[in-house]
């Protein structure tokens, strides 16, 4: 926030505002402990960033694009906070190390893995990606 004031970058500037909100509202949420983690600070980014791009389809929907050029621009800025999200073959790699250390056995093997990968791949990969990948290297498409 400081060095988006120092370049004089308004957009940046009131965005980075409205995440800090955010961030301190979500911290007050039962069981998050008052505490912003990187868990908490990706989660809420990428609610953020979802609902800038949805707001920004409603607004072109609308025919008002200015309004969704602006939305477009803030989900822009909050991106750039996010880690960068695992390739196919990254994520591939991560499912299998996850498949290796559980060692899945039965017809909970699934979620064995589902709970694990997810938690080790929390703001990397989305869990329908996750979930997807754990499937087809489980054999259960």
């Amino acid at each position: 926030m400081f060095a988006a004031r120092k370049r004089r970058d308004q957009m940046a500037t009131s965005t980075l505002g409205m995440l800090k909100s955010e961030l301190v509202k979500a911290s007050k949420e039962p069981g998050v402990g008052g505490r912003v983690g990187d868990e908490l600070a990706v989660r809420v980014i990428r609610r953020e960033v979802k609902r800038r791009e949805e707001a920004a389809e409603a607004y072109r929907a609308a025919g008002r694009p200015e309004a969704a050029e602006r939305e477009e621009r803030e989900a822009s800025v909050l991106r750039g906070y996010l880690p960068p999200p695992l390739t196919p073959a990254q994520l591939e790699t991560e499912v299998r190390r996850v498949i290796d250390d559980v060692r899945p056995q039965g017809p909970g093997g699934f979620g064995q893995v589902m709970k694990e990968a997810t938690r080790r791949l929390t703001g990397r990969a989305e869990g329908g990606e996750i979930a997807a990948t754990a499937r087809r290297l489980l054999g259960q498409e």
